[in-house]
């Protein structure tokens, strides 16, 4: 659930866009000046830099103004501006996302996050402020990308350190739940070729819900927890180096660091049916749920100019722990906790060449390396009554999962454009090895498998007239194949000559086919696109969580392969500088997907043919109108609303579905499934 910035439009806010043109002397440029007009959107989606109208492939760029204006600070909000994301933060810190129906919620993922063309494994649900822009990558990005990415892709791009002057920004809000968010950037120039940049940010909420904090019922101990179950706090920050080394030869070394400290799975549901829902605001147990997480990451990149050739070798490196701690029972007894620290580790390396000149030939080819490790030591916390105990402290540990996860890619890769006249033709192709590797450490059972993927991407388009163009494109994406680890309790698996072995789950594998159209109209103050989109979407791979065979009331969860699907849809979005100081921007996407024939659940309980599968969203809109007009004394009027339209999604897994409502307010005005992410005004002081 979304939390609401403002559920009215301020008078004032209304008033400046009505008299947006009759305003004093700074609002006589209408729509109908020729100086007015859209400033042009750059991307690096085909990791160069390029005109986002020039790219034929659906893309959306959040630029760094709006992020600030719109108040973006987490997926959620990215969510609700770019339709046909479906995007939020799961309890246990991760993201839940899916584009165009494809990627899945829970362990599953399908959709890359990246953060300055390095790939976030374990933190991408954490704040990346001191933006430039964030890049939606829409459909199977395997060529560019790889696995992980069969969806698209979601890049952060930070702002560069500038060697010009020194500047910086500091922001800071409180408000209630004990609610205090501040976060600031600053730039400094070290010499005329290099400079720094850093960014920090720190956020407290003491969080909706409360602990009454009930003696046990048996021995009336009190276990002192914290009244408030759902508080957080977050901080983190980024400190990034740049300069030349020569004039041919320059470098950008950054680090980054996080912290989490928040409740995890408080198993809360909500009460009632739709559309009247009630959320339970106590959890009275022996435990709070929490979660403590810490990542670092560092990245080094080296640019060397090579004439007509780029060279750019682009090295990362993440650390993160985590530990989870949860109340299976949720009593003040206690009955069992789960306790469950992991630790992932990754590196990769990618080296790329491209064409820097102007000629008709365009192209960029490399290489990347990706090793990850993963560790999972969970164990069960048993309590007094389990050990038919007398005293209410005794406990013992025993072993719940344990798991050793290594997984590698080794890729080549490539894409050439080449325009003949009007006409540009595209090929890209990418050849990619992954291997996996399994152990249930305790048991000794272990696996791996491998495979290659041949990735191929064709597209087309043509100029229409001075500024349109019209494209077609094929492109398929993949996600790995994995295994499954033996929770304490499971039967073990075995091979068929007896050998110790895991449940695995096979790749998913998705082609897309998109027609589309962007074009600028009115003098280059209003452009617009439309794409159509077809895709079918193999063997995909949803998470199921089930009871523990072994009867002792935990869960397991797991990956398995449900089943084949087609998808198909429509977006449409325009962006119009309605005068000199009145943006305003709308998008709306449409997806229709359904199993196919044949589709019958592994276990034979279900026959999912022609169903909707889970986390689609079938219709979503957004709305956004930016005002900015100078007043007197050097102080610039802002203000910003925020429209945004969900429509109904069956959520959970495809044998267990649950009805989510479309967004609303709450208010009556806001019957028609529209809610206002924001509406907010502020004087600003140009600096």
């Amino acid at each position: 659930m979304i939390s609401h910035s403002s559920h009215r439009l301020h008078p004032l806010s209304v008033a400046c866009m009505v008299l947006a043109g009759t305003l004093g002397p700074h609002a006589t440029s209408l729509a109908t000046a020729q100086e007015v007009r859209l400033e042009e959107v750059v991307v690096t989606a085909r990791k160069r830099t390029e005109n986002l109208m020039d790219i034929p492939d659906s893309i959306t760029a959040i630029s760094g103004l709006a992020i600030e204006r719109q108040n973006i600070k987490g997926l959620n909000k990215i969510g609700l501006a770019v339709p046909n994301l479906n995007l939020s933060m799961r309890t246990d810190g991760y993201p839940n996302v899916s584009i165009r129906g494809m990627g899945a919620f829970g362990m599953t993922q399908g959709v890359g996050f990246y953060l300055d063309d390095v790939q976030l494994f374990s933190d991408a649900s954490s704040r990346f402020g001191d933006l430039a822009r964030i890049e939606v990558l829409k459909g199977p990005q395997g060529v560019l990308y790889g696995g992980s990415n069969i969806g698209g892709a979601i890049k952060y791009v930070s702002k560069m350190p500038s060697t010009e002057a020194v500047s910086g920004r500091l922001k800071g809000i409180a408000g209630g739940q004990s609610l205090i968010d501040v976060e600031g950037d600053i730039n400094i120039p070290l010499s005329d070729r290099w400079a720094l940049r850093a960014f920090a940010f720190t956020r407290e909420d003491d969080g909706f819900m409360r602990n009454p904090g009930s003696p046990s019922p048996v021995f009336g101990v009190d276990y002192n927890q914290p009244e408030d179950v759902t508080a957080s706090e977050e901080s983190g920050g980024r400190i990034v180096l740049a300069g030349e080394i020569s004039d041919t030869f320059s470098l950008n070394a950054s680090m980054r660091y996080n912290e989490y400290d928040g409740a995890v799975n408080n198993w809360a549901r909500e009460m009632g049916t739709p559309q009247s829902m009630e959320y339970p605001y106590t959890l009275d147990t022996s435990q709070n749920p929490r979660h403590e997480r810490e990542t670092f990451g560092a990245r080094l990149e080296l640019n060397l100019d090579l004439g007509n050739v780029e060279f750019k070798s682009i090295t990362s490196y993440t650390d993160t722990e985590s530990e989870r701690l949860t109340d299976v029972d949720l009593t003040q007894l206690w009955f069992f906790n789960t306790f469950r620290p992991e630790t992932m580790e990754v590196m990769t390396q990618e080296f790329r060449f491209s064409s820097t000149g102007d000629g008709p030939l365009q192209w960029v080819a490399g290489v990347y390396a990706m090793d990850f490790e993963e560790t999972m030591n969970s164990t069960l916390d048993f309590g007094w009554i389990i050990l038919d105990g007398d005293d209410p402290t005794t406990g013992v540990k025993v072993p719940f999962e344990t798991r050793q996860e290594d997984k590698s890619n080794l890729a080549a890769f490539g894409n050439v454009t080449y325009e003949i006249g009007k006409w540009e033709w595209g090929l890209g192709l990418r050849v990619d090895r992954w291997e996996s590797e399994e152990e249930a450490v305790d048991i000794g059972h272990s696996a791996s498998k491998d495979d290659v993927e041949v990735l191929p991407r064709l597209s087309i388009s043509r100029d229409v007239g001075d500024a349109a163009m019209i494209y077609a494109t094929a492109a398929q994406g993949f996600e790995p194949g994995g295994w499954n680890g033996i929770a304490d309790g499971s039967p073990p698996i075995f091979g068929p000559n007896g050998e110790k072995t895991l449940l695995g789950f096979d790749k998913e594998e998705a082609i897309q086919y998109e027609f589309g159209w962007k074009g600028e109209l009115a003098d280059g103050r209003l452009s617009a696109t439309a794409a159509l989109f077809y895709i079918t979407y193999e063997s995909r791979q949803f998470e199921f969580i089930a009871p523990n065979p072994s009867g002792d009331g935990t869960l397991i969860d797991g990956i398995t392969n449900v089943g084949d699907s087609t998808q198909k849809g429509v977006e449409l979005s325009f962006a119009w500088q309605a005068s000199e100081y009145l943006r305003l921007t709308g998008a709306y996407g449409y997806i229709s997907a359904e199993w196919d024939n044949g589709t019958i659940l592994a276990d034979g309980s279900a026959d999912l043919s022609g169903d909707t599968p889970p986390n689609i969203v079938e219709n979503s809109a957004a709305l956004t109108a930016n005002f900015r007009m100078p007043a007197m004394g050097g102080f610039d009027f802002i203000t910003d609303i925020q429209l945004s339209h969900n429509g109904e999604m069956q959520g959970g897994k495809p044998w267990d579905n649950v009805k989510n409502p479309r967004l609303h307010s709450g208010r009556p005005a806001n019957r028609a499934g529209f809610r206002s992410v924001g509406a907010d005004t502020e004087c600003r002081k140009s600096i």
